[in-house]
């Protein structure tokens, strides 16, 4: 049947509606240049069998086409990743006016085999960011399963999702260093080969071994050939020039070895990674990166069928461990956001068949005062009227976001937030309300006539309100008009004499995180982008900077609207995922960035605390000490070795502590995340979670370039006199 312009709705979100519309002059410095390839994910209200799904709609406008899908026992999802490529003949339009035209392109889409049912569901597209038009090859055809290998073993396989990948280096070689143990590598920032993907290219690994040979292993010349280094193009950033990525470390923790010294075991460790584009990376706020990492997923979960029909033992459960060392600050952080649910939907339906997790940092923003909660009390205690204080730093060119969630069963006509410039700014008006107005409505901050930021209300997917502010940045170009930086203040009015809830209950029974939620989006200039980026935060005096022994403090102050914990990331709080964070191996204390679940009070009677929502599940060495910041890893080049700080640095850690367990368990065992864990060596529980340790079950690395030998029973010895004083005190 044909799906009309009747069934399809272009979700015109906060950021969508900033970034192609009212804040479009206002690019990301670190992104790529515009292309006439936008991509989007379909949100349908039923699930689509993914085996229907066509590769290709056409349009009189253009072309709609979607990546490699996961299409094993019969798998139906509500989330599809997809490609919008324009005719020749329609091209030339801004990026406004393509996306405003994006609901009519797919409208007029005949997809007859998309769904038998009647009438079909309703399909909403979530807009992200472009791909260049140099990666996308319109007439891919997937390829085909490779032969069965001779020998079957009992296999693991591990993925990575991450930024600038260097296939080539020898620390993924096997163990005898003949051949590398990536079995297929996705870049999709590559330009195309006419091969088997429909935007960037695959390497497999029969090409990366004649690659490595063709060109006598030099990794440089093997980048700059594959397109990914050294292409000469000022405005286009090319990753695998550094020496050193974020990518290349993780890769490296989760399954390097050093050559010479691997284990033989370590090759029935087979890898699948995905290079994301590096404009995916350099916008840190979250925006634009679903159809990116939900068609990555997609993409690993087919290949990792490949592999096992190849290599497996015919009928067995094939343990898959995803790495995914990204996160964004905000989002409604009930696992109900958009990539959340459709990695939730694939990791349940693989996990019914073969051992499957997905492994996320907690993320480091613990102590950069970007969340706040304003409760029932902080209305009583200013009769109905609360002001919380936004501050925008100076030399900023990235645009800010910020996100206000409303409990569940509270709207936007309960609770009237104003935002009030600083006195300085000079807008067009003194004080700024929040449109109302359907189910999502934006109005414009302007100065001068031009738009400098955007008040918008959204119920998001059918679920909670939320309020998104956007401000462009506080520095800018010559012909841009920039925001003023300082303290901006989000002035709240309670309209309703029932309580804001403290906790409400989730549906599996669980308590989450009440109030009015607060969260600054992250703005950081990740991996070398330029951007030019600097985080706001807000500023409130309740909340205590230092505690008592004179160091910075890692809890949270009584009667403060700014919260440390409830920071964990917003991509990290599904129902499947498993959530990491990270520790000093000196002091086995939490990393004093490494972010935590919510905690709210048991009662209005009582001043203990209790978990609300998702909360962080293991943890693992991010720091060596305060003297050796960072866990050592790789660089780009073989040979190069960086250290590198952070949750994202932890959470490989426990993925390969996960396969080196899957890899000595007999075939069937572990069917439940919970079995997983019970194969780990160590289940250290680390204290009350109002303090720092927030760090769930100790997860022990083997140091592999730290130089130190007896650091692993230093570690040890730690543990046993951590345990034994945490024992006396109870």
């Amino acid at each position: 049947m044909t799906l009309d312009v009747a069934h399809v709705e272009c979700a015109d979100g906060p950021y969508e509606a900033w970034v192609y519309g009212t804040g479009k002059g206002y690019k990301h410095p670190g992104l790529d240049r515009a292309s006439d390839a936008l991509t989007c994910v379909f949100e349908a209200s039923d699930p689509i069998e993914m085996c229907d799904i066509p590769h290709r709609w056409s349009t009189d406008k253009g072309d709609v086409l979607t990546p490699v899908l996961w299409t094993a026992r019969d798998f139906k999802s509500r989330f599809v990743p997809a490609v919008i490529y324009e005719n020749v003949d329609a091209r030339g339009n801004t990026p406004s006016a393509r996306w405003q035209c994006f609901g009519a392109c797919v409208g007029q889409t005949a997809v007859s085999t998309l769904t038998a049912v009647s009438p079909p569901p309703q399909i909403v597209s979530h807009v992200n960011y472009p791909v260049r038009e140099q990666t996308v090859f319109c007439d891919w055809v997937d390829g085909g399963t490779p032969d069965p290998a001779k020998d079957r073993e009992s296999i693991v396989i591990v993925a990575i999702i991450d930024d600038c990948i260097p296939f080539a280096h020898r620390h993924f070689a096997d163990a005898a260093g003949q051949g590398t143990r990536i079995d297929y590598c996705w870049s999709q920032s590559a330009t195309h080969a006419g091969r088997s993907m429909l935007f960037g290219r695959e390497y497999d690994n029969t090409e990366i071994d004649a690659l490595y040979l063709e060109y006598a292993g030099d990794e440089g010349a093997i980048y700059h050939a594959a397109g990914l280094a050294g292409r000469g193009d000022p405005t286009v950033r090319n990753p695998l020039d550094q020496a050193f990525s974020h990518g290349a470390h993780v890769l490296d923790s989760l399954a390097g070895q050093t050559p010479g010294k691997g284990e033989a075991k370590q090759d029935r460790v087979h890898i699948i990674a995905v290079d994301l584009p590096a404009m995916v990376s350099a916008e840190t706020s979250g925006f634009g990166k679903d159809m990116f990492m939900l068609s990555a997923m997609h993409y690993i979960f087919d290949r990792a069928e490949r592999i096992a029909a190849a290599h497996a033992k015919p009928g067995a459960r094939v343990p898959l461990i995803v790495n995914l060392s990204y996160g964004h600050s905000s989002g409604p952080h009930d696992g109900n956001g958009l990539i959340e649910a459709a990695f939730d939907e694939m990791i349940a339906a693989r996990r019914a068949h073969h051992p499957t997790a997905v492994v996320l940092p907690s993320g480091n923003m613990f102590m950069q005062s970007i969340h706040a909660v304003m409760t029932e009390q902080h209305f009583v205690d200013a009769d109905g009227l609360v002001q919380l204080d936004w501050f925008l730093p100076p030399d900023d060119r990235t645009s800010s976001f910020l996100e206000i969630w409303f409990p569940d069963g509270v709207t936007p006509d309960d609770l009237t937030v104003e935002l009030v410039p600083p006195g300085h700014g000079q807008l067009d008006a003194k004080d700024y309300g929040f449109p109302t107005g359907g189910t999502v409505a934006h109005a414009p901050i302007t100065k001068g006539g031009q738009a400098v930021g955007q008040l918008s209300t959204q119920r998001y997917r059918d679920g909670r309100w939320r309020h998104v502010v956007a401000l462009a940045p506080t520095d800018v170009l010559q012909d841009q008009t920039p925001v003023p930086a300082g303290r901006w203040t989000l002035r709240v009015t309670k309209n309703t004499p029932d309580p804001l809830p403290g906790h409400t209950q989730g549906p599996d029974g669980q308590p989450l995180a009440g109030g009015l939620q607060f969260w600054i989006q992250r703005d950081e200039d990740f991996g070398g982008a330029r951007s030019g980026a600097r985080q706001s935060y807000f500023i409130d005096p309740d909340n205590a900077t230092y505690a008592d022994d004179g160091r910075l403090a890692e809890t949270d102050s009584q009667g403060a609207m700014v919260r440390r914990f409830g920071t964990m990331s917003g991509m990290a709080t599904g129902g499947h995922v498993l959530r990491v964070g990270g520790y000093d191996e000196t002091t086995l204390r939490a990393a004093r960035y490494s972010c935590a679940g919510a905690l709210r009070t048991k009662g209005s009677d009582s001043g203990d605390m209790m978990a609300a929502g998702a909360q962080v599940q293991l943890s693992a060495a991010s720091e060596r000490s305060f003297i050796q910041p960072g866990i050592v890893g790789a660089g780009t080049r073989s040979g190069t070795y960086i250290a590198q700080s952070g949750t994202s640095s932890a959470a490989p850690q426990v993925a390969r502590a996960l396969a080196d367990a899957f890899l000595d368990t007999s075939d069937g065992e572990m069917k439940k995340v919970a079995g997983y864990l019970e194969k780990l060596d160590l289940k250290t529980g680390t204290g009350d979670p109002k303090g720092p340790d927030r760090l769930g079950l100790f997860v022990l690395r083997e140091p592999r370039m730290s130089g130190v030998d007896d650091e692993q029973m230093r570690i040890e010895q730690l543990v046993q006199v951590r345990s034994a004083s945490h024992r006396a005190e109870v």
